[in-house]
């Protein structure tokens, strides 16, 4: 493992590994081998190095895959789609998907894979309502563990001290928040909260903590289960469609060619999913449709279809 890392030589976030030598009529020859990981314990396909390994689930065995990733409206059409390799984390995939989309958003539903701070963020500054769910180690933060409130520029610890916001780490984009030692040494609890060799507590929160706080209210709503019932029931079914449309494996490599095949299976699924809602009469909307974004909000609390809405509600795979 060591030797690895002393040879592979880092390129366009993987790890190359160059080997040579001559065979047996004496003629030189030259290799290079890929890896994702800095250890050499994930080899890549010689042939299709933009296939990374992953997996879908802690019980299954991990595979070379692409990850793709799609907005749609409630009407289940395809409003944004695109292939990334499948080791980056799907939430940052969103931010480009949403410069494709014809219409400004209102809301976006999506699972816990897209709960990053950053995105709900981004979501936050277009004015997008985001129904995503907290990760659980979101929710069992250590500030709820040690009952540590949160008042913005400063904690409060459970004996009433005040811990000042200090440094800032930007590569996990957190504050580190500092009590005086003093409080400290002086606490009568000081022996069960002070980790050892420590003389003053010390507590990492993320920027973006204030934006967790919204979204723990936000999904105690009916709103909220409303639209993960509809995420969950649209868009697995438009996968669903796109993988009877052979969209499950694709057979070309390199990441241009799937994401090509993806579009193509994509625009199927729309025609077949037009060509339906035509023969039964629910084709695009007529003058009852909402104009302005008051209405639209006002038609989408009312809980009525969504066909052809021009400010679409949108969940993410």
């Amino acid at each position: 493992m060591a030797e690895f890392r002393e040879r592979a030589v880092e390129e366009n976030s993987l790890f190359v590994l160059g080997e040579s030598g001559v065979d047996e009529n004496g003629a030189g020859w030259e290799e290079a081998r890929y890896f994702q990981d800095s250890k050499g314990r994930l080899p890549l396909n010689p042939v299709d190095t933009d296939a990374r390994w992953r997996t879908s689930r802690p019980s299954k065995s991990p595979e070379l895959n692409y990850q793709d990733n799609a907005i749609v409206d409630r009407g289940s059409f395809i409003l944004s789609r695109g292939v990334t390799h499948a080791s980056e984390g799907e939430w940052k995939a969103l931010p480009h998907l949403l410069e494709q989309l014809p219409l400004p958003p209102i809301s976006l539903a999506a699972d816990t894979a897209y709960n990053a701070g950053r995105l709900r963020q981004i979501l936050e500054e277009r004015g997008i309502t985001a129904y995503i769910p907290i990760h659980p180690r979101q929710e069992s933060n250590m500030i709820a563990r040690g009952g540590f409130e949160y008042r913005g520029n400063h904690l409060v610890c459970p004996q009433g001290k005040i811990m000042k916001r200090a440094t800032y780490h930007r590569r996990t984009d957190s504050y580190q928040y500092v009590a005086l030692q003093k409080d400290c040494q002086a606490c009568p609890v000081k022996k069960e909260c002070l980790p050892p060799n420590q003389k003053r507590r010390y507590l990492g929160l993320t920027i973006y903590y204030p934006l967790h706080l919204e979204a723990q209210e936000r999904n105690k709503t009916p709103a909220f289960r409303r639209e993960m019932s509809r995420r969950q029931t649209i868009v697995e079914g438009i996968f669903t469609s796109l993988d009877r449309l052979g969209w499950a494996k694709s057979r070309p490599r390199g990441l241009w060619k799937v994401d090509c095949e993806g579009f193509m299976a994509s625009i199927a699924h729309n025609v077949l999913k037009a060509v339906r809602r035509l023969g039964l009469g629910t084709g695009p909307p007529g003058s009852h449709a909402p104009t302005d974004r008051a209405q639209f909000l006002q038609f989408r609390d009312s809980g009525e279809p969504s066909v052809g809405l021009p400010h679409p509600i949108l969940a993410l795979r």
